[in-house]
């Protein structure tokens, strides 16, 4: 909603957003298809079983978020309870997961995890930084969208840019 305020106050020409907030002044297009991971500091198994969900320290998107509702309904399809975890905390970013998650003690026997884009991890994932695991029988994903302004409808910055984005030139 805030990227929504910007594009419609003229702060933003394009946002890249995680849910439609549908309104009529703005144009959506679909950008892509982002999976959602498990994420540690510590090596753990790459194909996670439920019941080890429940050995971790979490870090956990905050009530409200979009990316909260989806690992929710996620969980709710494989039969886990978020209410069973061992919280460490709760945050409103995935920025301020992911420094958490970095600057965590490294404790290969009570990992600290937390559920993020494949996208936002890539490159601590590629420098061995961090670890990513998938969780056995649950597909976590949700699009996300190119926003602006229908006033933008013709303007060949916006047009461009949103244009390369969707070509692939700022994916990984």
């Amino acid at each position: 909603s805030e990227i929504v305020n910007l594009l419609k106050s003229r702060k933003l020409d394009i946002g890249l957003i995680e849910s439609p907030i549908m309104d009529k002044d703005l144009i959506y297009r679909e950008w892509l298809e982002d999976e959602l991971v498990v994420v540690s500091n510590v090596p753990i198994a790459k194909d996670l079983n439920t019941e080890d969900l429940l050995t971790f320290d979490w870090i956990c998107r905050n009530d409200g978020s979009y990316t909260k509702s989806i690992i929710k309904e996620a969980f709710e399809d494989v039969g886990v309870s978020c209410k069973k975890f061992n919280v460490l905390s709760e945050v409103s970013n995935t920025t301020t997961i992911l420094n958490t998650i970095k600057r965590a003690t490294k404790d290969e026997s009570k990992p600290i995890v937390s559920i993020l884009s494949k996208y936002s991890v890539l490159d601590e994932v590629s420098k061995g930084e961090l670890f990513e695991s998938k969780i056995k029988g649950c597909k976590m994903s949700r699009k996300l969208y190119i926003a602006y302004s229908k006033e933008n409808k013709r303007n060949t910055y916006v047009e461009t840019i949103t244009n390369r984005i969707l070509d692939g030139y700022c994916e990984s």
